[in-house]
Formats: structure tokens, C-alpha cells, sequence
């Protein structure tokens, strides 16, 4: 798998001890401002990663039995201008690994679109949102138009299956989205030949508010392994400034990364059901579960208790708007831009004290 000497790997390794994903942020900045995403917020300056950190990277994760990777983390893929050879990259080290990719697709025009034929992408999620242009610039920052003239590309039927093996049209459903908005999303897709998902607001560790509840069951982030752009480690992709991550890609390699006893101490607390009692955990609603490192008892639990979630929060597909204790687009609006100028201030400041 993915050019690894099995030799090399140890005895008594399990799959346990090894990442199920690594997500490698080649850039931090974005071309959009979604109210429902911390990048218009960061703390941390944004920029590309170098090249030579990102070939590392891919290099060590060719040492083991990788299931997937993803060229993205806190900023837009497409504003990176090496993402295309990076993809490459990616696809000729890794032959065996899952390669996904995420974007707004505002600038994956047709030259990117083009571009990623038969280069080998075998999932393209597309975070869409809503098909109301007023909304979408009220939401993401963005004109309609222009991504909606990039997408009839992508799906066309003479080149959509040759982009990527499966893609994905995303609607983040907000507190005020009508059935009748996501009826016509999912109407659009399906003219389209891919495939739609609705999802839930994240509220990024109390960071977004969202009405969704903290989960008690374990969550499936804490087996992944987030690279930002820099090379420091995060906790997961939902910390977004790598406040509570540990170690440096740049100085050690990725599964010593993996194996720290920071990012270990997380796994054993969300494998044995204490995941709220650790930081930031406790205050995340990601709803996304765990099973791997559990027994068979922990992990039936966890099954029904997702269940459970799944029942009353219904986190995915088609919902009605959550009603008064819904926070509409014009007030999470007002949250980011508020969110943003805190940290323009704290940047500010960062520089200043340098």
C-alpha cells in the first residue's frame, strides 16, 4: 500500500495506532467569508505551505498503510496556484490513498476543472450552501453566478466522470433554511448527476452557534491528523488556529505526530466515553463518531447513542428551520464580522509586540 515496506512497520502496530486521514492545509487563505466558518476569523497569518514541508509530508505518509488524504484544511485549495501539481504530487506518491478534495468552487473554473481530468481526485465535495443569490452573498462573500457557471462545467456529462470518481454538492443548513431552499438544492443536484448532503451547523467548539448539541459519544476526529500550513499540528479541523495541538511537521515525522501523548491522551479520552470532560471536546458539536481502539461493548454504545443523535437532532438531510432558537444568516452575519475584527486586532497586536 501506498509504496510501505510492511516490513518496516513493527510488531504489535495496529491499525489503531495509525491515522485514518491526514488533512494538509497547502494554504490558509480563502477566497470567502462564510458566516459558518472560522477562516474569516483566524488569529494566525495565512499563507501557503512550502513546497519542500508538503513533500515531506507526502513522502512519510507513503511509510504506512494510508486510507486517505486531503490537500485542505481552514483555507480554499483553488487559491493555492500549486494545487494542481501538489494533487499530482499526492497521486503519484500515494497511489492507494483516497484523494479528497474540497472547495466553494469559486475559482475552480474551467482551466482547474480541465486540470483535474483523469488525474486520479476520488472524492470532490462542493460547498454550495444555497441557490438563493442574495443569501449566498449574504453567507459565503461570493457571487452566485460565477460559481453556478463553474459547476454546469464541472458536472457536464461529457467530463463530470473523468474529474473525480464521486462528487458532492454540500448545503450547510443554517437556522433560517426553508424546506423549500433545500428542496430546490436538492433538486439541482440531482439534475446534475451528483450527489447532495445537507448538514447541520458546526459550531467549531462554541467558536459558531449552532443549536445542534455536544455529543457524549466519542468522536471520529480525534484518529485523524491535521497538518496547517505551517506544519503545526492541530487537534482536528475544527480547531482552526491549532490552539490545541502539539508538535511541528517541519521537525518531527508524521507518525511520531500521530503517536504524541498529547494526540494519544485525546483518543484515550474519547475511546472510553469521557469526551466531555477534555478540552475543547466538551464544547464541540461535531456528531461524527469514533468506534476505532473500542471494544465491542464501547462501541455498540457509541452506535446507539449516535443512533440516538441522529433521531432527535437529525444533524443531516432535510429539516425544517429550527424557529425562534434559530440564529438567522443577517445574525451569524453579524457574528463573523464582529469575530473578524477581534482577530484583526489580535494579529495586530501579535505584530506589534514583535
Amino acid at each position: 500500500m501506498n509504496g510501505y515496506n510492511p516490513g518496516t512497520m513493527g510488531r504489535g502496530r495496529t491499525m489503531a495506532e495509525l491515522p485514518r486521514l491526514v488533512a494538509v492545509e497547502t494554504t490558509s487563505r480563502c477566497n470567502a467569508k462564510c458566516v459558518f466558518c472560522p477562516n474569516s476569523a483566524l488569529r494566525r497569518d495565512r499563507h501557503a505551505m512550502a513546497g519542500e514541508l508538503f513533500e515531506k509530508i507526502v513522502e512519510e505518509c507513503g511509510e504506512f498503510p494510508l486510507r486517505a488524504i486531503e490537500p485542505f484544511l481552514q483555507g480554499e485549495p483553488f487559491c493555492d496556484p500549486e494545487i494542481v501539481p501538489r494533487l499530482e504530487h499526492i497521486r503519484r506518491r500515494l497511489p492507494r490513498a483516497r484523494l479528497r478534495l474540497y472547495t466553494n468552487g469559486y475559482a475552480m473554473g474551467p482551466k482547474h476543472v480541465d486540470a483535474l481530468a483523469g488525474l486520479g481526485v476520488d472524492h470532490l465535495y462542493v460547498s454550495l450552501n444555497t441557490l438563493d443569490e442574495g443569501k449566498y452573498r449574504q453567507a459565503m462573500g461570493l457571487e452566485l453566478g460565477r460559481t453556478l457557471a463553474n459547476l454546469d462545467y464541472l458536472t457536464d456529462p461529457r467530463r463530470r466522470g473523468r474529474v473525480a470518481r464521486r462528487i458532492t454538492f454540500r448545503m450547510t443548513r443554517l437556522g433560517d433554511t426553508s424546506l423549500a431552499e433545500q428542496d430546490r438544492f436538492l433538486a439541482y443536484c440531482r439534475a446534475r448527476g451528483v450527489r447532495p448532503f445537507i448538514v447541520g451547523l458546526f459550531n467549531y467548539k462554541g467558536d459558531v452557534c449552532s443549536t445542534l448539541p455536544v455529543p457524549r459519544y466519542g468522536c471520529e476526529h480525534v484518529h485523524r491528523l491535521d497538518i496547517l500550513a505551517t506544519g503545526r499540528v492541530a487537534l482536528c479541523c475544527m480547531d482552526q488556529d491549532g490552539e490545541y495541538g502539539w508538535g511541528d511537521a517541519r521537525e518531527q515525522s508524521v507518525l511520531d505526530l500521530f503517536r504524541h501523548p498529547t494526540a494519544r491522551r485525546y483518543r484515550e479520552m474519547h475511546t472510553s466515553g469521557r469526551r466531555r470532560s477534555i478540552e475543547p471536546c466538551g464544547a464541540c458539536n461535531n456528531f461524527w463518531p469514533g468506534f476505532r481502539g473500542m471494544g465491542i461493548a464501547r462501541a455498540l454504545r457509541t452506535g446507539l447513542e449516535y443512533g440516538a443523535y441522529r433521531l432527535a437532532c437529525r444533524p443531516i438531510g432535510r429539516k425544517a428551520p429550527a424557529g425562534p432558537s434559530g440564529e438567522t444568516l443577517a445574525e451569524l452575519r453579524g457574528r463573523c464580522e464582529a469575530a473578524v475584527g477581534t482577530a484583526e486586532r489580535t494579529r495586530a497586536h501579535a505584530q506589534d509586540r514583535g
